[in-house]
Formats: C-alpha cells, structure tokens, sequence
C-alpha cells in the first residue's frame, strides 16, 4: 500500500528521494489531470490498484489532488512528455519498480484554425507530433522493463479513429497524421517486442485505443454525439481487461466499444 502522496508541484526537476513502494498491480498513466486521464487514475484507484498519475503542473490539478488526497493508492508526479529530463527523471525514480499498464494517455489537438489546407501553421505539427507521438515512443523506450518484469505487462495507447486511413475524412490535418503515425510506431515496436530475446518484454501486449468522442474541452467544438469521460474510461479499462490478454492481440486498433478499428 503507498504510505503516502507525493505531489512535485512547480519543480523543475524530480525529486531523488525513492518513492513509496506502489500498491499492485500497478498503473502509470500520462495526462491524469483532467478528462480522460483523470477518469483513467480515479476508477483505476477505486478498483484497488497503485495509481501513478502524471500531468504538466500539479499545482493547478485541483481534481487531481483531491483524489490523491483521499486515496492513499495514488501518487502524482510532475511530467511534461515533451521534456527529456523530466522522463529520464520519472524513468530513474521508479527504476526496478514493476508497472502492470502503462498508459500513453496525454495528447493535443494543436487547435482546428492551425491545420486548414492553405494556412497550415507548421509549427503546430511540430508541436503535435511531439506530444502525440514522441512522447509515447519514449515512453515505452523508458518504462519497458518495468512493464516487462510486471504480471500483465501491457503498453496501452490512447488513439483515434481519425487515425484510420481507410476512415478519414476532410480536417485535422496534423492529428490524424500524429494518431496515424502513434498507431504505426506503437505496432512496429509490438512486433518488435515479440522477437525480443528477453523474455519478460517477449511477453509484453501493445494496445492502441480509440476512447470514443469525449465531452471534454479537448473535443468541446466537433459537432457529433459525445460520451462522458466517465463512460469512456471505463470502457477503455474494459478493453485493456477483456480484449488485450495475450501477445496475439499485441498491436491492435480497438475502439472503447471493443470492435477492431481498420488501419
């Protein structure tokens, strides 16, 4: 059981001191401060299992640290997926620990205006690919051996349908490309994991997950039907639990509503 909470709010680098030894089975998720990620690190928690949830600035995740605060399963670290030292810091803090899933949750937009045909700003797929998908790459290049010495030893993905080539349609540019190019990379590195000569990482399942359009700010202006991030959670809890049990469904494209999605 974690003894304690550690919240990193405002620091510019982790702490050394080791952290408690997490509650098990053991979940580390990436952009718990709000919307999915949130709903991710609260039912995870509520289930019993040892939460380690991450976000940019833990002093302004209010909801966050009102869960944190009343349970004692789930520590906060601070964590930009774009910064390198902050992961090679949340890397070493939590070396030899075993992760069960890791979830490459945290993602953007990069705003609607900023990818138009015509007047594309190219610093946001820049910033896009950096978060989307840089950031999950490395991820999994930092925490694979915790996941790999861990019972379930599961890398889960947030996608998107609109990662789906066969599926596109007009808008987004730079999204669907970095969904499209998430799904590519996290499914070479699945096949890549199942020729590994380590056994633990020879096991590991690689899942990539279309949560559903959630009523987040994140999609506050597309103008479709919506689901709760409550109701998306759980469904995408449910699919890691009941789709993604072996190595044979290593690098699959799911959707929340457990139906393969087409690459």
């Amino acid at each position: 059981m974690l003894a304690s909470i550690v919240v990193l709010a405002g620091c510019a680098t982790m702490t050394s001191e080791a952290p408690p030894e997490p509650q098990t089975p053991t979940v580390l998720i990436t952009g718990a401060s709000r919307g999915i990620g949130y709903e991710l690190a609260r039912q995870y928690a509520a289930d019993g299992w040892g939460v380690i949830a991450t976000c940019r600035n833990p002093s302004s995740a209010t909801q966050l640290q009102e869960l944190a605060a009343s349970s004692a399963n789930v520590l906060i670290e601070q964590l930009d997926v774009t910064d390198f030292d902050e992961m090679d810091a949340l890397a070493e803090r939590y070396k030899g620990i075993p992760i069960d899933v890791l979830i490459n949750n945290a993602g953007i937009l990069g705003g609607n205006d900023r990818q138009k045909f015509g007047t594309f700003d190219y610093t946001a797929f820049d910033e896009i690919m950096a978060v989307n998908v840089v950031g999950p790459i490395r991820m999994v290049e930092l925490f694979v051996d915790n996941v790999a010495m861990s019972e379930q030893k599961k890398i889960m993905n947030i996608s998107s349908l609109v990662g789906s080539v066969t599926m596109t349609f007009p808008g987004q540019n730079f999204y669907r490309a970095s969904k499209s190019a998430l799904n590519m990379s996290m499914r070479t590195i699945a096949k890549e994991l199942k020729g590994s000569k380590e056994p633990g990482r020879k096991e590991i399942i690689v899942g990539l997950i279309h949560p559903g359009v959630v009523r987040t700010d994140f999609a506050k202006n597309v103008p479709i039907p919506m689901i709760s991030p409550e109701e998306s959670a759980a469904a995408v809890i449910e699919v890691i639990d009941g789709y993604y049990v072996n190595r044979r469904q290593s690098g699959d494209f799911m959707s929340y509503t457990g139906k393969e999605l087409p690459w």
